[in-house]
């Protein structure tokens, strides 16, 4: 766990370097590494915060008829204020820093006009 820990401190160093491309991916790799191994980051003035708590497995579902119709959107988007800038996964246009986006859990921004278009897209 350690080197893991080792891991996480340089890249969230590296968040703050001045090229772009470099904190980005930094930024990217260091929340990869934090979902892998269940890190919890916690600030030195806040008190230690609880564990979550450990979900059960969920029990396997039955397959109905009709079951299959439709898709389920797996990579659901949230609203961030972007951090850096960076280019929407839709049409491909600069996002700035500071900029309201919906960051996918894959990786990657929207800008909130492209969003229906991906939900469309997406099914």
């Amino acid at each position: 766990m350690a080197s893991v820990l080792d891991r996480l401190h340089r890249l969230i160093a590296l968040t703050e370097s001045p090229n772009e491309n470099e904190a980005r991916n930094a930024a990217v790799l260091a929340v990869a590494l934090i979902r892998r191994h269940g890190v919890t980051l916690v600030l030195p003035e806040s008190p230690p915060a609880e564990p979550p708590p450990r979900r059960a497995s969920p029990s396997p579902r039955r397959r109905t008829p009709g079951s299959g119709k439709g898709r389920r959107i797996v990579d659901v988007p949230a609203e961030i204020k972007s951090p850096l800038g960076g280019d929407c996964v839709e049409c491909g246009g600069r996002y700035r820093a500071g900029a309201s986006i919906y960051w996918l859990t894959s990786g990657g921004g929207l800008h909130p006009r492209c969003l229906e278009a991906w939900l469309k897209r997406r099914g």
